[in-house]
């Protein structure tokens, strides 16, 4: 799981408690974080443009490794929220260059019916992406949970980024797809993945109670290959638990 996940949405949310987590300047990294990391507890969707915004004045958009929380978590918000996803996006295109991708993913990604549309319109406010938004135009629009995990640790990032805007269980579900690679041998993409998973399911379970709950929903539905790692992540998570110790 990449800094951002780890330092922003987990590491500032273990001395606060949700109920403070609607509180703060967004000029302030660590109300910024709150803010995010249980923004599917108090939803506030007039904030969103707001905290973007305030996390790209902070720098999180100008490394790419930083960005796919924000990705999804764009694209989680427009889903639960389709009356505001053209107001949000329009916001947004004040972003700078370099941000302006977060946010063309985000609607691309999202459940929003009228994305395509929607990105065409948002050409003429950014200009210099028109080839990216071209080149999505002209090719299928998977969902968020169909872009393959293979293509690396930020498809994680971005499914939690979708978590915190939801809290939902299916990023989680997917994410807890990606177990078994914990075991493979020959595929260090694979592998890399597999451990990220782990490490972040264990970290947000202890976190966020929707998370746990899902882990235990999950292994009565997924295969023997997902269940073994995952009944594994749980002991580990409940362990840390009961120890007072936190990801």
């Amino acid at each position: 799981m990449t800094a951002i996940v780890r330092l922003l949405f987990l590491a500032v949310a273990l001395v606060c408690p949700p109920a403070f987590a609607a509180e703060g300047n967004f000029s302030d990294a660590n109300a910024l974080g709150r803010w995010i990391t249980y923004y599917y507890s108090n939803p506030e969707p007039h904030r969103v443009a707001e905290a973007i915004r305030a996390a790209s004045s902070q720098g999180f958009m100008k490394n790419g490794q930083k960005a796919p929380p924000f990705i999804g978590f764009i694209a989680g918000v427009m889903s639960k929220n389709p009356s505001i996803a053209q107001s949000l996006a329009e916001q947004l295109t004040s972003l700078p260059e370099v941000g302006q991708p977060v946010l063309i993913l985000g609607v691309w990604y999202s459940a929003y019916p009228e994305a395509k549309p929607l990105l065409e319109r948002l050409t003429k406010s950014m200009p210099k992406h028109k080839e990216m938004i071209d080149h999505l135009l002209a090719n299928g629009r998977p969902s968020l949970l169909e872009l393959p995990l293979e293509q690396g640790p930020w498809v994680l990032d971005a499914l939690w980024g979708n978590f915190m805007a939801t809290g939902d269980d299916a990023p989680v579900a997917r994410i807890i797809s990606a177990l078994p690679w914990v075991n493979v041998r020959g595929d260090v993409s694979r592998l890399l993945v597999g451990g990220a998973a782990r490490w972040s399911l264990i970290s947000n379970a202890i976190q966020h109670k929707p998370v746990m709950t899902t882990c235990r929903k999950e292994l009565t539905s997924q295969p023997k290959e997902v269940t073994d790692v995952l009944r594994e992540v749980i002991a580990e998570a409940e362990k840390d638990m009961k120890e007072g110790k936190t990801q």
